[in-house]
């Protein structure tokens, strides 16, 4: 080392990177080389991406003064034996040299150990000597002192600094070491959650029968500290001496990590029930005598262990496991000895009985989350944010986060580093954005089977980012089941939520996972405008009923959304010539009690009857409006039905039918009462006029006398309203029809009544 450089650190004061000792460490002294032990693991874990040093024979009086004392003359450097006892007590090698500098001026001799700046961090303490070092603290160096790694942002600071590993190999995760049965804890400040820690104390911590809960929810939410959380409230009440546990026992499957905003791949702790094992034994034996243990003799020695004792084990981030692997941790825990207790995390369903749900923040429990990272970030990191622009556009920043703690991190910390979040907001399609993604959504991407990537594409298209059930039946063609199944599965691994919108269960997306599938190209083009064809109808025919047709057909009162699409379709279907195929298969699938759907293609088999026999139409009017009327409970819906099946039985001279549907229907209170009045008087006219022909005179006097009494009775009522021309002109032109054998037949004078509306044009061309 050059002796300029020597020279300007013997005049600087002791920092983060520099520490003076009057002499060199002893190795035959315990306390000074587990001083020196515990040097070389502050340093190595710096924050400052420059080499470190300890200068030995340096007397530093505390304001600045230094007095160069040299080191005795006889000192000797033994680098192998300082190297061996550093390498049993660090996780890993340390990039470290010790050599000795003669300075001429002062003619005495310094020994200089210089920490290099190039490390794989954090580096873990391996195994406790007394109070001085503890197995799986993270000692680094605070100012001029050494300190205790005890949060997450100390921790990524010190990773931060990794110059060793390159940018896509696995690196440990410092949270969750071989070393450590409880691990530094994995957030800044825990933050809200009283509600869900009270959930797992009641229903697994102090619970007398329940041994297993599962923390379910998206990735990012916070399980992860929520269990922690429990975990520490736990060990305290243990070291307290009031917990019948006897420890925590912490294990995880983590094998990627959020660092602010940079996605970085983990070395896994936990990849098979042999790793859950090392954990437990570690407590017991060391970590050399375990590797030449069988898995054999490893089980037996944990059955040992887990009798008479009574551990909380935390097992973390179970998603990343088969259903064989959760099956055998399952087998474990249940087949483990009564007292222990188990935590599980993950992002996945496990099909525990037990289970917490954890959701994102609310909107105003956002907007403070929101206010505390900024504050400990402006703490540690350089840069400022724009605080107003947040507030000015927190509405739009809390829907693109969906109030998720790690999405909410991740942009902040975008902002942090220079990006607007106007441009945020506004361009999704960016590279900076795809760490978040891929570590939200690939894993269990990669998981789906075709059928359930079909349902992901069919809610990315969706405008909206959310469908229906019935909805989603119509865009994949799947069957109803089936697809229930998946949604189940979808729901389960919290890649979709339900919600409900204007009265009914939809599926959704949360836009950042819309678009990371758009964006990506993962949805193949030609399946892309298949989807696109079929959400479009959606888009379309999401409006309100024309008001003349939602009268004329009973709709006033439906108010769900599947219901309004299927009924709009079916006013196109009756105002075209043309046989619309996508609708026709798509309007039962959205609501099966759409009576419209069926009224259509009876009247095209009416419009062609030399193809079909009025027995096949009597039969098809009965069984189609039967099952529409049974799938409907809306009371004028199911009233306009019987108008129109009474139509079409007018149209097929099915009279008595068209009485006793109309008698069967309660009339009290009824808005189309005068118009079922008139259909009914018009058969039993038609009735009337078939008795005349018969020459059966009594019959027909009897028939016509009833018929002119009802229709005289509510004629004036019915022309008031609002029918379609084609309801109106028939009614009246039937009537007539059946008393044009008369010589006094009853005056209909219409004239003065309201104007008839315009009829859809598939009716044009019948009459009764």
């Amino acid at each position: 080392m050059d002796s300029k450089i020597i020279r300007k650190m013997l005049k600087e004061e002791e920092n983060a990177l520099l520490d003076f000792k009057s002499i060199f460490f002893d190795i035959n002294d315990s306390k000074s080389k587990m001083d020196f032990v515990k040097d070389i693991l502050s340093f190595s874990n710096s924050t400052i991406n420059n080499n470190a040093y300890i200068i030995c024979g340096v007397k530093e009086d505390g304001t600045g003064n230094k007095e160069i004392l040299g080191v005795h003359a006889n000192t000797h450097i033994d680098d192998a034996r300082w190297v061996q006892l550093l390498s049993s007590y660090s996780s890993h090698p340390i990039n470290f040299s010790i050599r000795k500098v003669k300075l001429d001026i002062e003619n005495v001799s310094i020994i200089i150990i210089e920490i290099s700046k190039d490390q794989k961090r954090p580096v873990f303490c391996a195994k406790d000597h007394g109070e001085k070092l503890k197995k799986g603290n993270i000692y680094y160096r605070n100012g001029s002192t050494n300190d205790i790694a005890k949060d997450l942002v100390t921790v990524e600071r010190i990773i931060q600094k990794t110059q060793q590993i390159g940018e896509n190999n696995p690196q440990s995760d410092p949270t969750y070491n071989r070393y450590s049965k409880f691990p530094p804890a994995p957030y800044y400040e825990f933050f809200g959650r009283e509600d869900e820690l009270v959930e797992v104390f009641n229903d697994l911590i102090n619970h007398h029968k329940n041994y297993l809960l599962s923390l379910v929810g998206d990735g990012g939410v916070g399980k992860t500290s929520i269990a922690y959380k429990v975990a520490e409230r736990v060990k305290n009440d243990i070291e307290e001496g009031v917990s019948e546990f006897d420890d925590v026992i912490w294990i995880s499957a983590k094998d990627q990590r959020i660092y602010f905003d940079e996605r970085r791949e983990l070395e896994r702790e936990f990849n098979s029930i042999e790793d859950l094992y090392n954990k437990i034994l570690l407590i017991f034996h060391d970590f050399n005598f375990l590797i030449k243990t069988s898995f054999a003799e490893k089980l037996k020695l944990v059955n040992e262990a887990l009798n008479g004792t009574s551990f909380l084990f935390v097992l973390d981030n179970l998603e990343v496991f088969s259903n064989e692997e959760i099956k055998r941790i399952n087998d474990f825990v249940k087949n483990a000895p009564n007292g222990h207790k188990f935590l599980f995390t993950s992002r996945h369903d496990l099909r525990v009985q037990e289970i917490v749900s954890v959701s994102s923040f609310g909107k105003e429990t956002t907007e403070v989350y929101v206010d505390n990272i900024i504050q400990e970030l402006n703490k540690n990191i350089s840069g400022k944010i724009n605080e107003i622009e947040i507030q000015q556009l927190f509405d739009s920043f809390y829907k693109l986060t969906n109030g998720n703690p790690l999405y909410i991190k991740f942009f902040l910390s975008q902002m942090y580093k220079g990006r607007p979040l106007t441009e945020i907001l506004s361009r999704r399609n960016v590279d900076s954005e795809k760490p978040l993604k891929a570590y939200c959504f690939d894993s269990t991407l990669e998981e789906l089977e075709s059928d359930e990537i079909i349902m992901m594409y069919s809610l990315a298209i969706s405008e909206a980012s959310y469908l229906s059930l019935n909805e989603l039946i119509c865009v994949t063609n799947l069957e109803r089941n089936h697809i229930q199944n998946l949604l189940e599965q979808l729901v389960a691994r919290s890649m979709i939520y339900k919600e409900f919108n204007k009265g009914q269960q939809v599926y959704i997306l949360n836009s950042l996972l819309k678009n990371y599938l758009i964006e990506e190209k993962r949805i193949p083009g030609a399946e892309q405008v298949r989807l696109t064809q079929k959400t479009r109808l959606f888009d379309i025919y999401n409006k309100d009923i024309n008001e003349d047709y939602a009268f004329n057909f009973g709709l006033k009162t439906v108010i769900n959304k599947n219901e309004i699409m299927s009924f709009n379709m079916s006013i196109d279907l009756l105002n075209s010539n043309e046989l619309i195929t996508d609708s026709i298969d798509v309007i039962p699938k959205l609501y099966s009690g759409n009576y419209m759907l069926p009224l259509y293609t009876i009247l095209r088999k009416i419009s062609n009857r030399r193809r079909v026999t009025d027995f096949h139409i009597y039969n098809e009017i009965n069984t189609a409006f039967v099952q529409a009327s049974a799938n409907t409970s809306y009371k004028e819906l199911k009233t306009m039905l019987s108008v129109w099946k009474c139509i079409l039985y007018m149209r097929i001279e099915k009279y008595d039918d068209v009485i006793q549907e109309i008698e069967y229907i309660n009339k009290s209170e009824n808005t189309h009462q005068n118009l079922l009045l008139v259909l009914k008087a018009s058969a039993l006219s038609s009735q009337a006029k078939e008795e005349f022909n018969k020459q059966r005179f009594k019959k027909h006097d009897d028939y016509r006398e009833e018929s002119n009494m009802i229709f005289g009775e509510n004629l004036q009522e019915f022309m008031k309203k609002p029918y379609f021309f084609f309801i109106k002109n028939n009614i009246i032109k039937h009537y007539r029809y059946n008393t044009n054998h008369l010589k006094q037949s009853l005056e209909l004078d219409t004239k003065d009544y309201s104007p008839f509306i315009p009829d859809f044009d598939m009716v044009n061309r019948f009459s009764f």
